[in-house]
């Protein structure tokens, strides 16, 4: 067996140890390299404890041994070869589990509280500390299919909090939920799209929000919670009687959208703002299109070959990640034209519902699949992802990933997920 000359090294210090080149022979695995380094590390610091390790050869995990690798990649044995390693991460651990009435469409977190839309009509926002539910929204007639908060400029300390939900009946409510009475209400009803409402993205400003439809158009929507003045809004108001005031109470202001665009065949299945300006939407239609909204323009469209589900942007990358109806998760350059998938991702066994790049790690991303199963993946191992989080029983059809600390999951078993993601291991960003 060939003699390869290697030479590691890590961007963790507490665990460095020579560089000086090593001969290994080609057969070794990942776990015959461990082995050396935990020697190695014993031979500096007779009190250092053993550890796992992964490693990176060529920007990719070494998932095979040293020599297959070697080939795969196409890489010379007759240099030092360098070899990148790092602590193994932990494996996601459960910490809790909540109980909805119907199916779970949609999920997000901040730091106090769990916002979930459900398939009976209500949106409802949980305590995370004390894992009990605050309070219940129902103004919508058919089922919920996404939801969002709406962060405001006094951030999670004020004494209210705002958030979106879109449903089936064509229509998207803006809530108000006071923190200090736990009560949720509706303040306005953005009325325009004519068929179920299917996807929503609140730009990075938070003024205002985008909307994907099966009217197969993308809407822009006013944030704002002060009624215009002089305008629809601020006459439904001033002209209502104490009767229509009470309606209103209950529905919400009505709302009409700002802008609308078109171009897309199918179902707008997914939205995820690319900077303030810039909005990618995803569809059934095989494609991503990059639009300009200060304009309302097409600026570009990816080519792909199978009905889009679910998208992402990770502002680390800047790639966008996508989960399709072939059970893929593919990888694409949005600074790109025409067909420009950088690399797929095959591991689930159903429809890839919904993709969450981390936050605060250019190389973790987690899916979720009607395959009942949630995988997080680091895009650098190209063959398997790194962990299964078996907890569903039912299809997974929304995700959340809350900075680095906390993964959340909702699915047609009814429950949701909370999985402690160790982000002590995670925070590591573009290297």
């Amino acid at each position: 067996m060939a003699q390869i000359q290697v030479k590691f090294f890590t961007q963790q210090k507490k665990y460095e140890v020579s560089e000086a080149p090593f001969s290994v022979l080609g057969s070794v695995s990942g776990s015959d390299l461990c082995d050396l380094i935990n020697k190695l590390r014993l031979e500096q610091d007779d009190e250092s404890e053993k550890k796992s390790f992964d490693f990176i050869v060529n920007g990719e995990f070494l998932r095979s041994s040293l020599l297959q690798h070697i080939e795969e990649k196409g890489l010379s044995v007759e240099s030092v070869l360098p070899v990148e390693y790092f602590e193994a991460k932990e494996s996601p651990e459960l910490k809790s589990t909540l109980s909805e009435n119907d199916w779970i469409s949609g999920i997000q977190l901040n730091k106090q509280h769990i916002l979930t839309g459900t398939y009976d009509c209500s949106v409802n926002i949980w305590c995370r500390n004390s894992e009990t539910k605050l309070a219940t929204g129902l103004a919508h007639t058919e089922p919920i299919k996404c939801i969002a908060w709406i962060p405001s400029f006094g951030g999670e300390n004020d004494s209210n909090e705002k958030l979106a939900s879109t449903s089936q009946d064509q229509k998207i409510v803006l809530w108000d939920f006071d923190k200090e009475k736990n009560s949720l209400r509706p303040k306005f009803s953005c009325k325009g799209h004519s068929r179920s409402v299917e996807s929503i993205a609140v730009n990075s400003k938070h003024e205002t929000f985008a909307s994907g439809s099966w009217d197969c158009t993308i809407k822009l929507w006013s944030a704002s919670y002060v009624p215009e003045k002089g305008g629809l809004e601020d006459e439904q108001i001033s002209s209502a009687s104490k009767k229509k005031r009470a309606k209103l109470e209950q529905t919400g202001i009505s709302r009409v959208p700002q802008m609308t665009v078109a171009g897309h065949t199918e179902v707008v299945s997914g939205l995820v703002w690319v900077d303030n300006n810039q909005l990618c939407s995803g569809s059934w239609d095989h494609t991503l299109r990059l639009w300009d909204m200060s304009e309302g323009k097409e600026t570009s469209q990816l080519r792909g070959t199978k009905a889009i589900l679910s998208v992402d942007y990770s502002k680390l990358n800047q790639t966008l990640v996508t989960g399709n109806t072939d059970r893929h998760v593919r990888l694409w350059d949005p600074r790109s034209t025409g067909s420009v998938v950088k690399s797929n991702r095959t591991s689930h066994h159903g429809w890839v519902t919904c993709v969450k790049w981390c936050k605060t790690n250019s190389n973790l991303l987690v899916t979720g699949s009607l395959d009942n199963l949630v995988k997080m993946w680091d895009i650098r191992s190209t063959k398997t992802p790194l962990f299964d989080l078996t907890a569903h029983t039912d299809k997974v059809m929304c995700l959340d990933w809350h900075k680095s600390e906390t993964i959340a999951s909702g699915g047609a078993d009814n429950k949701v997920f909370l999985f402690s993601a160790h982000d002590g291991s995670l925070q590591q960003t573009l290297s």
